[in-house]
């Protein structure tokens, strides 16, 4: 059994794990908003996109606020 640790966040919420990496190319669903992860292979964790990811996502939902937002005001004028 290794004891290396695998590190990669959540693609949606950009949540942080450390796992182990006999986990390696499973999948997990995260605790905190319940999307479901694919656990890198520690040669692909160099690689890992997940938290331009989580932050594109992160951009997008404020993005919608704001529209939310723009439509209310628009609506008050």
């Amino acid at each position: 059994m290794s004891n290396n640790t695998i590190k990669f966040d959540c693609v949606k919420c950009g949540h942080s794990y450390r796992i182990s990496d006999q986990y390696a190319g499973k999948r997990m669903r995260c605790k905190e908003c319940g999307e479901i992860n694919s656990i890198p292979s520690l040669e692909l964790e160099a690689v890992s996109c997940g938290d331009s990811v989580a932050n594109l996502n992160i951009l997008l939902q404020e993005l919608s606020e704001f529209e939310k937002q723009a439509s209310i005001l628009q609506t008050e004028v």
